[in-house]
């Protein structure tokens, strides 16, 4: 049974003339504008449809609880604030895409951001890749065919596309003002899972970097799935089959975000796969648990323990389709991991 204690708290609305805008670093202006926000949405595909979508697609094969949980998801609103740095000529608009449970893993409340930077002749979006993992996406001018984020259902995690045509686009989505009053509603929530946790690059968004993450200090569980995550795109950047790019971005990643000698972070490795299963991105034969045959994850993964499934094959192939200009930025001398790990 899917519980919604703070439904209520989701769905709150404040008069107009109540609302403030003070939530902010010092130096930087913030205000709504209906038309400035929506004018410049990015481009998404399944915010409004995906979780039934793939309850009636693949329904059959989802575990109980998963098909519970889309069955009462629900989308509440997109929640959006313009945050403008000084006399920089830099905008931020804050976008604040908010559900009232996710099912995989499930919550109640699931709040997921995308920063729309536009200035000095650029425009592009800071989302949230995977568990706030942070990623960068240059984005075309509005209305223009271009990259575009699709919504994995029941994880609500945007994976990019780089090419998205406009009749696949979400359409019809209005923005509400993001005022201090939701977010103060938001944050004071008492129990930590529907709590919204993101705080300091609200007030400053010009201080977040990608990759990296949408929290201030996110713990090393976080910080693994991003690494394993960002692994995974790497590879599917370089590998036109996308399960060949997702068993050498696992592959990688069990290397360089876990290791033989940080295996305690091998239960959030499990996890993502576990989590990429119950959204039917990948198909394994059994969940995986924390003690399996650690020595054999290479012979599993080579000997097809994990297949892409065709909704996998389709996500994976429009992260591939990402220009290399987009992909995750490496140091000489580094991996991915150094900048998340």
């Amino acid at each position: 049974m899917v519980e919604k204690k703070y439904r209520d708290l989701l769905h709150i609305e404040f008069p107009t003339s109540k609302m403030t805008f003070n939530q902010r670093a010092s130096g930087n202006h913030v205000f709504y504008d209906k038309h400035l926000l929506e004018a410049n949405l990015p481009p998404t595909s399944g915010v409004l449809t995906a979780d039934k979508t793939l309850l009636k697609s693949l329904g059959k094969v989802l575990p109980d609880e998963t098909r519970e949980a889309l069955r009462e998801t629900d989308f509440v609103n997109v929640f959006g604030r313009v945050v403008e740095k000084g006399h920089s000529g830099i905008t931020c608009l804050q976008y604040l895409y908010v559900w009232d449970y996710q099912a995989v893993p499930a919550h109640e409340a699931d709040y997921e951001p995308v920063f729309v930077f536009i200035g000095h002749d650029r425009r592009y979006a800071i989302y949230d890749l995977v568990h706030y993992c942070s990623r960068r996406l240059d984005l075309a001018h509005p209305g223009a065919d271009g990259p575009g984020l699709r919504m994995v259902p029941g994880w609500h995690s945007f994976l990019p596309d780089g090419k998205m045509p406009s009749a696949s686009l979400d359409k019809g989505i209005e923005v509400h003002p993001l005022s201090d009053q939701h977010l103060e509603t938001w944050w004071s929530i008492p129990e930590e899972a529907p709590r919204l946790k993101i705080h300091e690059y609200v007030r400053n968004p010009f201080l977040l970097e990608a990759p990296g993450h949408f929290m201030e200090n996110p713990d090393e569980n976080a910080r693994t799935i991003c690494c394993t995550f960002l692994e995974i795109e790497s590879a599917l950047q370089e590998f036109e089959d996308p399960r060949v790019g997702l068993v050498e971005g696992m592959k990688r990643a069990f290397t360089k975000c876990v290791g033989l000698l940080a295996l305690h972070r091998l239960v959030a490795y499990v996890q993502l796969l576990n989590e990429m299963n119950n959204v039917g991105l990948v198909s394994m034969p059994t969940p995986l648990g924390a003690g399996f045959n650690i020595a054999s994850i290479g012979d599993k993964l080579r000997d097809g323990f994990v297949s892409v499934t065709k909704a996998g094959k389709s996500f994976f192939g429009g992260m591939g389709s990402v220009k290399d200009d987009d992909a995750p930025k490496k140091k000489a001398g580094s991996s991915v991991k150094d900048s998340i790990i």
